[in-house]
């Protein structure tokens, strides 16, 4: 027989295949589309057809998919994917699957799923060099069952007693919830403490203080009373809940002096005795510096050092050593200084003391105390603050009262490497005198290895975090290490990317990868750039220079100061007369780019304007109808907004961004205080941490901006902001 037909139907078959597996890519495609759009019709039929198809759609389809119908609200249909994947994926999406079945549901369907991982736990025994982990996620599943039994009603199910759960750990929305059944038969006193504490969780201080009373009028022993969370709230209500805080500070003296006789009488162990006399010396020191007046204040500075010798935890330091310094800074200059120097190097956590010292560089600038500076500029050597000691440096050398050759070493050490202050390297620089030296800081280029086109190595402008993080989403945390390789955070966040599910890319980085490399961020960062997500774009790149020894690259810093809406802000940046450069700068720093983010306060959109400004602002421009999460809107009422404030600024830039920031009318105020201050000590002496830092990330953003794409010198933007700023 010829060979022809038979040729001709492996030709058939192969056209055959191609063509199937081509309507199967158009297929989900298709699908793809309708679920980033939200159309969900299809995927909450929720059955094996279903699914079949949804394959289609790419590799962990099932748990995309599951996430986006959770997300809209379709929990028992997300569960059928999230339950499919669990048992069909390889890891780490077989483990997310496995996570989000926690999560998702009814509570008695989360609640099934945690126990069968339990068993399974609990029947592992090849988990050799695991035990650890193993362990930790038995205890956290644990927890989690309680939590679900306490939904669910299922009281005799849980193997824990009442007093513990309401005495020892951190309260739930659950366990209140079930007090009035579950915690019905615990011993008076603890039941009280117990009330005590809910009230505490309820931000209910004075019920919270009066249960406290009630607990103590009853008898009692101290067997149970060591926990840290229980003397805590126990603390709280005293602090915020009593009416009278000189008859909180007699309770907790009292309370400790309890605690030594129980220790005398052996009732209590050295080790529950220091942490019971830690609260109640550190709450009965709150107490006492609430009350007020030098003999209290004085009182409560010792009860704070003793507590903090008391202390068994880096962070129980931390707060009584904070209170001791701010209480000390009440009773005078000189003691608050010498507090602050015998303490600095004893300090646990430095940036638990920087709004301290960030205070008390605008009170001594605004005093032109130059000497007492001095002496804090000598005490932050002995701390990690480096971004505080580049700001006293700066100020010290442009007081104008120090020799050349001081006031040289201390704009190097402002315009220094040792911390990630963009705006004190720019106007360090700029004092040192140097207009070359400046512009070679800003030196961009397009290759990865750190050199500049001169070849010296530098600190990039823009690797520090410029952005208006008081109006937008903070940074998910300090990254954490987990189980996944680097192979699969890769897959998993690509899968993000793939399934639209754009706002947890960021989150879930910093989860799951301890540091990025550039290039991987740099893909990421243009996929969401692209997608209009800006900020999160921002926040990735800033993350991967976090753990990046060489300079920032043009490209990610043209990531990391994008320019969207262009028509838009050239067409009104010209039509109010301001640089592009600046009203870049303006929105970078107000929303990251989030045209309809709303802050705490209300503020609203690209430039963050507060309604009631924008009312005006639409009077006086004559539009009746208008949005302000609306690009175009926004951006001109902005515009519009800042000129303003530049014109009734005398044509000031840098006295106009505080009034953005904080008003016009306070704004004055504040220049008659400092009068014969220059400019960019003014910013120093500034009464409102956000507004100073505010002014510094506007110029910071702008001179980026500026010489970035226009082609501006630095020093002449650095004169924009301050025109009398003198070289050395």
């Amino acid at each position: 027989m010829p060979l022809f037909p038979f040729r001709l139907s492996l030709f058939s078959l192969f056209l055959f295949i191609t063509s199937v597996a081509a309507c199967a890519a158009d297929k989900g495609a298709v699908l793809l589309k309708d679920l980033k759009a939200g159309h969900y019709d299809f995927f909450l039929k929720a059955d094996n057809a279903a699914y079949r198809s949804v394959k289609m759609m790419g590799r962990g389809s099932a748990y995309y998919v599951g996430l986006h119908l959770k997300r809209a609200g379709y929990e028992q249909a997300a569960r059928f994917y999230f339950d499919l994947g669990e048992k069909q994926y390889e890891a780490p999406l077989n483990r997310l699957c496995r996570e989000e079945l926690y999560a998702t549901g009814a509570p008695a369907d989360r609640l099934q799923s945690v126990q069968k991982r339990l068993q399974e736990l609990t029947k592992k025994t090849d988990t050799f060099g695991q035990e650890d982990t193993a362990q930790a996620e038995k205890e956290r599943l644990s927890l989690l069952e309680i939590r679900l039994l306490l939904q669910t009603g299922a009281y005799s199910s849980i193997t824990q007693a009442p007093e513990t759960l309401y005495l020892t750990g951190p309260l739930t929305a659950e366990l209140v919830d079930a007090f009035p059944r579950f915690g019905k038969d615990l011993p008076p006193f603890l039941y009280k403490l117990a009330e005590a504490r809910i009230a505490v969780f309820e931000k209910r201080y004075t019920g919270a203080w009066s249960s406290v009373q009630e607990a103590f009028g009853i008898e009692h022993t101290f067997a149970g009373l060591a926990s840290p969370a229980l003397l805590s709230d126990i603390g709280k209500a005293g602090v915020y809940g009593a009416e009278n805080s000189a008859e909180a500070a007699a309770f907790f003296e009292d309370f400790a002096a309890q605690v030594r006789v129980a220790v005398s009488n052996r009732q209590l162990s050295d080790i529950d005795a220091h942490r019971c006399l830690f609260y109640t010396l550190f709450y009965e020191a709150r107490c006492r510096a609430k009350i007020g007046g030098a003999a209290q204040r004085e009182q409560a500075v010792k009860l704070f050092l003793q507590a903090a010798e008391l202390a068994d935890s880096a962070s129980d330091f931390d707060s009584a050593m904070w209170y001791y310094l701010d209480t000390m800074r009440m009773l005078g200059l000189s003691r608050y200084l010498k507090a602050l120097a015998d303490t600095a190097a004893r300090w646990k956590n430095p940036a638990w003391y920087a709004d301290l010292v960030q205070s008390l560089r605008a009170q001594l600038t605004a005093a032109k105390d130059w000497k007492n500076l001095e002496t804090l500029h000598t005490m932050l050597a002995k701390t990690q603050l480096p971004e505080q000691q580049a700001a006293v440096a700066y100020t010290l050398a442009c007081a104008g009262h120090l020799p050349p050759d001081r006031t040289a070493r201390l704009l190097q050490e402002a315009a220094g490497e040792s911390h990630d202050a963009l705006y004190y390297r720019i106007l360090g620089t700029y004092r040192l005198g140097g207009a070359q030296l400046l512009k070679d800081s800003f030196n961009f280029h397009s290759a990865s290895n750190g050199q500049t086109q001169s070849g010296r190595r530098t600190q990039s402008p823009g690797t520090q975090a410029q952005a208006g993080e008081s109006h937008t989403q903070a940074d998910a945390g300090k990254a954490q290490t987990s189980t996944f390789s680097p192979q699969e955070a890769r897959t998993y966040i690509d899968g993000l990317l793939h399934f639209g599910l754009y706002d947890m890319v960021y989150p879930r980085i910093v989860a799951v990868y301890p540091s990025i490399s550039a290039e991987e961020a740099l893909q990421i960062a243009r996929t969401l750039a692209s997608e209009g997500r800006y900020a999160d774009s921002i926040r990735v790149i800033r993350f991967s220079l976090k753990n990046q020894e060489d300079a920032a690259t043009k490209e990610q810093l043209e990531l990391l100061y994008p320019r969207p809406w262009g028509e838009l802000v050239s067409k009104y940046a010209a039509e109010y007369r301001l640089p592009e450069y600046l009203l870049y700068a303006l929105i970078r720093s107000e929303s990251f780019f989030q045209h309809q983010v709303v802050s705490g306060a209300g503020a609203v959109g690209l430039t963050q304007l507060m309604p009631a400004t924008a009312a005006d602002i639409a009077k006086k421009l004559k539009i009746a109808d208008y949005s302000l999460t609306d690009p175009e809107i926004n951006i001109r009422f902005g515009a519009y907004y800042l000129a303003e404030m530049i014109r009734r600024s005398d044509n000031r830039i840098m006295p106009a961004c505080f009034a953005y920031n904080a008003g016009i009318s306070r704004v004055r105020g504040w220049q008659k205080k400092a009068q014969g201050l220059p400019e960019d000590l003014f910013l120093e002496s500034l009464e409102y941490a956000e507004t100073r830092d505010y002014g510094r990330k506007l110029l910071s953003a702008a001179t980026v901006y500026g010489v970035l794409y226009y082609s501006e010198e630095p020093e002449d933007i650095v004169l924009s902001f301050f025109p009398n700023a003198q070289r050395q």
